[in-house]
């Protein structure tokens, strides 16, 4: 697929970096240099497959609106968030025709209202699918997270408002292209993955027919490790296939040791990308980058360049030779670094109080 000529030449990935109330949008080349595009971005942000689209929140948290900006032409949509509700997370088809995203109210009483809303990159247009959840209901609001590759299911992470359980299982969602408002009661849902059985927020494949995230064994405890506040070990890397539902495990470590909590897929979704180490209290003493290929075989890339008491929180692999690795410091500071896939070698592209990987080019 040739680039995408709205970018600078040899854009691989675009990255938000910054304060979190008001960062720049970067295009990041495969030697490591960034451009600034110019666009402001507040909070979380999401790019479309070719870069082409971006949308952000028009306003700090709380946000009262998305703004949909087309990089190729400069064209701009705000979408007002519904009165009352606030908006959060944003997800583009492959077709780069439409978004979703979520709207949260306060809850009142046992209620919370909720939407998601379709919007149409072609005009702005809305579709609006309501809903309330109520804590022992079977239908949670959720983060969109990616589309079927036919653009006729939506995946959601779902979640317990006004909790501190940030997961609460991944939901498929029919949402036919041409769907128009409804409840969200009304739409054909599947249950992909249940609350408790994963941490972190599954990635999509390329192709996305699996999702891939990372499990704990309840029975297993790695070595050295005694949290703090919150339980966050993992030892078990997953992919779902989406289409049948089943769950096939990639990488298990049991010999005392426990994965980074963040996984990649390689550009051709064939193979996978994790951090491997052991713990000292509540942090790693080191991880060290693997890669899974479709055999089932691993081998060790090299270490993260991990400051004493920081973690990984982001790894993306965009280019066949290199990925990106996202390290937080233990002062909260963020590291954006390249990492030579051949060698191991690591080279830092950017540091602040926020820096945040939106999205692959391809």
């Amino acid at each position: 697929m040739p680039r995408a000529r709205w970018l600078p030449a040899g854009t691989v990935a675009l990255y938000a970096a910054g304060a979190w109330e008001s960062s720049r949008l970067y295009a990041l080349a495969a030697d490591g240099t960034a451009t600034d595009l110019g666009q402001d971005v507040q909070g979380w942000a999401a790019v479309s497959r070719t870069g082409r689209w971006t949308a952000r929140p028009g306003s700090p948290y709380p946000a009262d609106s998305l703004v949909i900006v087309n990089l190729a032409d400069g064209m701009a949509y705000t979408v007002p968030a519904t009165p009352g509700l606030e908006v959060y997370s944003a997800a583009f088809d492959s077709a780069e025709t439409r978004l979703a995203f979520l709207e949260l109210g306060a809850p009142t009483g046992e209620d919370t209202p909720w939407a998601i809303v379709v919007a149409s990159l072609a005009d702005g247009s809305t579709a609006r699918f309501e809903a309330t959840a109520r804590l022992d209901s079977a239908l949670l609001p959720g983060f969109p997270i990616g589309w079927s590759a036919a653009g006729d299911e939506l995946f959601i992470n779902t979640f317990a408002p006004a909790t501190e359980y940030s997961t609460a299982g991944v939901v498929g969602i029919a949402m036919p292209p041409g769907a128009t408002a409804a409840l969200v009661d009304a739409l054909a849902r599947r249950g992909l993955l249940a609350g408790g059985t994963y941490s972190s927020v599954p990635r999509l494949s390329p192709d996305a027919a699996r999702l891939l995230y990372v499990a704990r064994d309840p029975d297993y405890t790695p070595a050295n490790y005694e949290p703090i506040a919150y339980d966050t070990a993992v030892n078990q890397l997953w992919a779902l296939d989406v289409a049948s539902g089943l769950p096939a495990l990639l990488v298990e470590v049991t010999d005392g040791g426990a994965l980074g909590g963040e996984a990649a897929w390689s550009p051709d979704g064939t193979q996978v990308l994790f951090a491997q180490g052991v713990y000292t209290g509540d942090t790693f003493a080191g991880l060290t980058l693997k890669i899974r290929d479709g055999s089932g075989d691993v081998r060790d890339i090299g270490p993260l360049p991990l400051l004493p008491g920081g973690w990984l929180s982001g790894l993306d692999w965009c280019m066949p030779e290199a990925a990106l690795a996202t390290v937080t410091a233990a002062d909260s500071t963020v590291q954006l670094h390249t990492v030579d896939l051949a060698s191991g070698g690591t080279s830092l592209v950017t540091s602040g109080e926020y820096v945040s990987v939106l999205g692959c080019i391809p």
